[in-house]
């Protein structure tokens, strides 16, 4: 697949899936439950990232741009490749999914619409940053498949710890949702949140360890068949 085809495809479900995570009726029903919320910051978080990231822009630059002057980016840009370092992109992944949810972040967000747009932004940009190391786009210089396998594994649990964390408060964690129905239902609202993040997350983690393994061990196999 061309270089601009593949930006052209991927960019557009970018685009797609971003406006049906930020549009009503998704974004009304995340204004009002918990659950729904988490649902919408998954989506963000993931799924808009991944698909921006397998777009591949750099290529696309790069065949516009021409030798010299994509040499000259790569060489000006070279020292924030330490962003999509697996340490740096595991740290941000872990920081982003505790604090937004575990400090007033979230509730101004609720609160305030600028700070909603602003913690959705938050979200794609740490996300774009979570899948680097894995799928590694040029101009990248690629972890070995052990280091994104082991990235992924010590990131596959981080969903869990949250959700637990969670469900377990005995009381409703933001006063919005509280506010929007009886404490009994905005708890109830907050565990089916937590498991959202529990389930949700650790499948997305899981799946993208298994393809990284998968991908790992046919490479390994070509070599073998090749020398």
């Amino acid at each position: 697949m061309s270089a601009g085809r593949r930006a052209t495809l991927w960019g557009a479900a970018a685009a797609g899936i971003f406006a049906a995570t930020v549009a009503p009726p998704l974004d009304r029903l995340a204004d009002a439950s918990f659950a729904w919320h988490m649902l919408q910051h998954l989506v963000l978080f993931f799924f808009v990232p991944l698909a921006l990231v397998l777009a591949q822009p750099f290529s696309l630059f790069a065949g516009a741009a021409g030798k010299a002057r994509t040499a000259a980016f790569v060489r000006a840009t070279r020292a924030l490749h330490v962003v999509a370092s697996p340490v740096v992109a595991y740290f941000a992944f872990v920081a982003v999914m505790w604090l937004t949810h575990f400090t007033s972040l979230y509730e101004l967000s609720l609160e305030h619409d600028w700070v909603h747009v602003l913690e959705h932004m938050l979200y794609v940009a740490a996300g774009i940053v979570f899948w680097l190391p894995v799928v590694a786009p040029a101009p990248l210089r690629p972890p070995s498949y052990p280091v994104r396998a082991f990235y992924l594994f010590l990131a596959l649990p981080q969903g869990a710890l949250l959700g637990a964390a969670l469900f377990a408060a005995q009381a409703p964690l933001y006063a919005h949702y509280a506010a929007e129905t009886s404490p009994a239902r905005a708890l109830a609202d907050q565990h089916d949140a937590a498991a959202l993040m529990w389930i949700g997350s650790g499948l997305v983690t899981l799946c993208a360890m298994l393809a990284t393994i998968g991908v790992w061990a046919h490479r390994e196999a070509e070599a073998e068949s090749a020398a």
